[in-house]
């Protein structure tokens, strides 16, 4: 493993973001200038912060899109649009990089690449909390909130599916194939929806709520963090997870606030609060494990689109970019 940095932000990195074509890497604090760098740690570029608080940003049509708890987007240093009332919290790109969207209270705007604002989708019946585009359509979003989660077409009155539970549901993610959907709910829980069957499968017994989650670049695994232990799900055949026992990964004395997939390697990075770092990768027996102690805690990761390369943000506004092989893992522990 070879390590270049650290570099340094302003305060707790609230989000790494690599471009699509790997050659930057934007570093989002959660207040002050936002850092954009090149694979080998040269900053290229400082943007500024949004006033109360910065959200996660998303890579549009070549740029790097800030948003914020000022409840403003912005495109450039010259440009940027304030869509409605209430803070921003992130801005995500739809999976051919034509349509930017950005969650605002109870609104999901939309933008196209003349950065005109506006909201296909009619106000949702609580506030926007998460929302991810489906990897497989451009045209989908799912977005979650109180009571459970509803996926739009764009332009459409309703949705066309949905799943409701008597809680709230946090976060979201979609893999890649477009079947599953998770979502971290309020309660330490997740909710795991197949098209296929349009079925929700609930699943319960997290130590905590699920800070961390995240598919494999196939959308065959799924790993999920609610406490200490990583617990993999199998999302594959048939009924996927239901009614099999997942593998579940220890190594870490705290809770799970980071896991990011490699599309490359498909090795998984999982980070904890308090500044462990395990990489495991998976082979066809075993699975193998890879620890490495960070100075601060471990709370955001980003993997390399095209290259075995891991960015490591931590609390203290450290991030380093990690070179990282498989072969320097040792057997895990499961149970």
């Amino acid at each position: 493993m070879t390590e270049l940095g650290p570099l340094l932000a302003a305060d707790n990195i609230l989000d790494l973001a690599w471009s699509p074509d790997g050659a930057l890497l934007a570093i989002t604090p959660s207040t002050g200038e936002t850092l954009i760098v090149d694979e080998g740690g040269r900053i290229h570029e400082r943007r500024p912060e949004h006033l109360l608080g910065n959200g996660r940003p998303a890579w549009f049509q070549g740029q790097l899109v800030t948003c914020g708890f000022d409840g403003k987007v912005r495109f450039s240093l010259s440009r940027e649009v304030t869509p409605g009332r209430g803070l921003i919290d992130r801005v995500r790109t739809s999976p051919d990089g034509k349509l930017l969207a950005a969650g605002q209270g109870k609104d999901l705007h939309v933008f196209d690449k003349s950065l005109r604002p506006g909201s296909p989708l009619p106000p949702m019946p609580s506030t926007v909390m998460d929302f991810v585009w489906n990897p497989a359509n451009s045209s989908e979003l799912a977005i979650v909130g109180a009571g459970g989660a509803r996926m739009w077409r764009l332009g459409g009155g309703e949705p066309y599916a949905r799943f409701d539970w008597g809680g709230a549901s946090l976060g979201v993610d979609w893999s890649s194939c477009g079947r599953w959907l998770v979502t971290a709910d309020q309660t330490p829980s997740v909710h795991i929806y197949d098209f296929s069957r349009d079925y929700p499968l609930h699943i319960q017994g997290y130590e905590t709520k699920v800070l961390a989650m995240d598919f494999s670049a196939d959308g065959k695994k799924l790993a999920t963090g609610g406490g200490p232990v990583v617990t993999i799900w199998p999302c594959v055949g048939e009924s996927g997870p239901e009614g099999v026992t997942p593998i579940q990964l220890d190594g870490h004395d705290s809770d799970v606030i980071a896991a990011a997939f490699s599309p490359v390697t498909d090795q998984l990075a999982t980070g904890d609060e308090t500044g462990a770092l395990l990489i495991f990768t998976f082979e066809a027996k075993q699975v193998r494990r890879k620890r490495v102690r960070r100075s601060a805690g471990v709370v955001a990761l980003a993997w390399h689109p095209s290259k075995p390369l891991l960015a490591v943000g931590h609390s203290d506004g450290a991030v380093a970019i990690l070179t990282l092989e498989a072969s320097t893992c040792t057997p895990a522990e499961t149970r």
